[in-house]
């Protein structure tokens, strides 16, 4: 009898950890889907071009500083290094020429707050758009691979790569995620910091702090500072905003993450009214800011994503109908809607920002003032960010509802200026600034400059939107024309269109 019941305990566990495995990997079979692992990948190597020495004549350069357009120059541009930058100067021989008369040229833009995934198509998009830089914050062991190859000359911007985000979850919670996605859990102080030196031994360019207890929190950027790598992402949920004024977080991931906690101590804002809640954080920012300045920390704008919350909430069709949604990798964009609390995707019933009451009712009331106030939120503070000098850099997570790769830095631009940042603070949000928080050797148009450089048919510093109007992309020495990057264009929404499940004509 003793032996039977041990076969068929023996065996019950057997089918309860065949059971738990097949649900696990059913599960990270629907995370990869929805980081776009299922999208057909086009073949970069069809956009492959060598170095080329090239001469872009009688153009208008950016300044080294950013403020003015300097005109009538010869730039020369030479094994991926720009060799020359004069007035009316000669060309070499053999070289490529590019007539520059009514054309204005910028340093590459730099995305400082992208989320590649699993959706390599994106860097195509990225360049198309005049992205020759990302900051990728929260990326596995692949993604350094990805790294290499572009610096090798893959098809691609230049990446700078974050960590895997770090979680403090219960062992249980922690090890799931860390099955499904790309996060890592530590268990304890110790834990932490030896994450802290195996990432920074692997290579990444900086630590994502993700949901840190406040220990931990404290001990990753104590040993990050110590080893000379920066920090970035998100504040702990028991964050206090006095931390600011001791934090040796380097870099705020997005001005979110100061919002969430000015609601958290505000309280209820319906309850309390929104006026009152713009009067808390106006009363707020300053002493925030002089924590920011005294410790040098940069942060991340991603106020565009931030805006559309709203309008998604609002009126998700029309959303929708505002961005490139065929460009968007399509497990993105469907997602996934397992019940209604768990709503991942871009689409009407998978969007977990979209009402789900009627406009009349109580709850969308209290959901639509939370959300322009929260906005609004972002909006105090960047103003006050730019009145006292902040550092900041254009960001805009890319991965979230609605950001579509390399378009939407070109949003976050706008919604930059519109918030209070002339052209010429918003072009060096995402060039000069970003330049000098990686120490990269881009981000201006100098002799010995690295060869990533935009050529527009509008000046930018009359328009932001003019960033918009590319013309020619040179990509560390390489050059786009605007053909070759209406051809990556096209080659990703095919990719696209044949790996959809759901039809999304309305929308484009």
């Amino acid at each position: 009898m003793l032996k039977t019941l041990s076969k068929w305990l023996v065996g019950l566990l057997i089918c309860t950890i065949l059971l738990a495995s097949a649900y696990l990997l059913w599960f990270k079979n629907g995370v990869s889907f929805i980081y776009g692992a299922h999208t057909e990948v086009v073949d970069h190597r069809e956009f492959a071009l060598p170095m080329k020495l090239t001469a872009i004549t009688d153009v208008n350069v950016l300044s080294p500083d950013g403020q003015t357009m300097l005109p009538n120059r010869t730039v020369v541009v030479d094994n991926g290094e720009i060799t020359s930058v004069t007035v009316g100067g000669s060309i070499p021989v053999n070289a490529l020429e590019i007539d520059g008369r009514g054309k204005y040229i910028i340093p590459g833009l730099v995305d400082s707050h992208a989320h590649v995934l699993k959706s390599h198509n994106d860097l195509l998009l990225y360049v198309a758009n005049g992205v020759t830089h990302i900051r990728d914050l929260g990326g596995p062991p692949e993604r350094l691979q990805l790294r290499e190859e572009i610096e090798q000359g893959r098809v691609g911007p230049r990446m700078f790569v974050s960590s895997p985000p770090i979680d403090s979850m219960g062992l249980l919670e922690g090890a799931f995620y860390e099955v499904i996605t790309f996060h890592k859990n530590t268990h304890n102080v110790e834990h932490a910091k030896s994450r802290v030196r195996d990432f920074a031994k692997q290579g990444y360019d900086a630590i994502k702090i993700y949901h840190l207890d406040m220990p931990s929190y404290r001990a990753v950027n104590k040993v990050a500072a110590k080893l000379g790598i920066p920090t970035t992402g998100h504040f702990p949920l028991s964050f206090e905003l006095s931390e600011l004024a001791v934090t040796q977080q380097t870099e705020v991931a997005h001005i979110e993450e100061i919002v969430r906690v000015l609601i958290r101590e505000f309280g209820s804002i319906n309850d309390k009214g929104s006026a009152a809640f713009y009067a808390h954080v106006e009363a707020r920012s300053d002493e925030i800011i002089d924590a920011i300045l005294a410790n040098d920390i940069t942060v991340n704008s991603v106020l565009w994503f931030m805006e559309s919350i709203h309008d998604q909430f609002s009126d998700l069709e029309a959303a929708l109908k505002t961005v490139q949604i065929e460009y968007a990798n399509p497990g993105l964009v469907e997602g996934t809607k397992d019940s209604e609390d768990y709503k991942v995707g871009w689409l009407p019933t998978y969007n977990q920002f979209e009402a789900v009451s009627d406009a009349t009712s109580k709850n969308y009331q209290k959901n639509d003032i939370f959300w322009q106030a929260r906005e609004q939120a972002h909006h105090i503070l960047l103003k006050a960010m730019v009145r006292r000098g902040v550092k900041i850099v254009a960001g805009t997570d890319s991965g979230a509802n609605l950001v579509v790769p390399g378009f939407s830095l070109h949003d976050e631009l706008e919604s930059l200026h519109n918030g209070g940042m002339s052209p010429a603070q918003t072009l060096a949000s995402a060039t000069l600034n970003p330049a000098k928080l990686m120490n990269s050797n881009a981000g201006s148009i100098e002799v010995g400059r690295r060869a990533d450089m935009l050529i527009l048919n509008k000046n930018p510093l009359v328009d932001i939107n003019n960033t918009r109007t590319i013309e020619t992309v040179i990509l560390n020495g390489r050059v786009y024309g605007r053909g070759q990057l209406d051809a990556m264009l096209a080659a990703v929404k095919k990719a696209n269109d044949n790996s959809r499940k759901i039809n999304i004509d309305e929308y484009r």
